[in-house]
């Protein structure tokens, strides 16, 4: 999944839209994050530990983070994508046998393109209002 979110992120001209599950922020995701945003891409990010978000802020410096509907530590959810309002991935963890909670995990996901895709659809819905929730609240932030 690591390297679909990557090829999904490295294809971005304007905008990348990400809330993860902390432990599957890892190093290429990053770095990935951080290529782009160096090419101007706007870098929205939902809102993680204090440890996470300072490594966020000095290896991506230009992302904004976003207060996100609900802790996905006490949830099955992995990430949720969008790429330029047209590419999204949504994926969830599970174990081996489909039981939760996560041992050993396994991530599992669906993914689309083009703004007709009702998963885009979905996401972009959900994005444009929470980030407009956000900017209200925050005076902008």
């Amino acid at each position: 999944m690591t390297d679909r979110v990557v090829d999904f992120v490295s294809s971005a001209d304007d905008e990348v839209v990400y809330v993860t599950a902390e432990e599957l922020l890892t190093d290429e995701v990053v770095d990935c994050l951080s290529t782009v945003s160096d090419r101007r891409v706007s870098i929205q990010l939902a809102e993680m530990s204090q440890s996470a978000e300072a490594r966020l802020e000095r290896e991506i410096p230009d992302a904004q983070l976003f207060e996100w509907l609900w802790d996905w530590s006490d949830t099955p959810a992995g990430r949720l994508l969008m790429v330029d309002q047209e590419k999204t991935l949504v994926s969830v963890l599970v174990d081996a046998n489909g039981a939760y909670p996560l041992e050993p995990r396994d991530e599992t996901a669906i993914w689309g393109a083009v703004q007709t895709n009702s998963l885009v659809v979905v996401l972009k819905g959900l994005y444009t209002w929470q980030l407009d929730t956000n900017r209200d609240s925050h005076g902008g932030r």
